[in-house]
């Protein structure tokens, strides 16, 4: 499990980690995962009143038909900064932790 990066909300929310829409993350043998939307921001940030992220009193974390997906702690500076589509495309090529960090420090 401990390879898993990111699951897209059509992925998690149809097997036992879709208990994470109730609590916002899950834990899986020490590994955190945390649901993001697709800018990265985490769900506690969209529903935190002194965040930047904040979305607002009686609005929606992340709308219906937005991607919500469930990313390993550690990543989510990279998810963040690389946006949603770069970022996959940096796990389906198989680059460390390390590596993607570098790739941020470079932009």
């Amino acid at each position: 499990m401990s390879n898993i990066i990111f699951m897209p909300e059509e992925f998690w929310m149809s097997t036992h980690f879709s208990i994470a829409r109730h609590y916002g993350k899950i834990g899986i043998n020490g590994t955190t995962y945390i649901i993001v939307n697709k800018e990265g921001a985490t769900i506690f940030e969209l529903s935190d009143p002194n965040s930047k992220y904040f979305v607002g009193e009686n609005n929606k974390a992340i709308p219906p038909g937005e991607p919500a997906d469930l990313v390993m702690k550690e990543w989510i500076p990279i998810y963040k900064a690389l946006g949603r589509n770069e970022f996959i495309n940096i796990i389906k090529k198989g680059v460390p932790l390390e590596g993607a960090k570098s790739i941020i420090e470079e932009l």
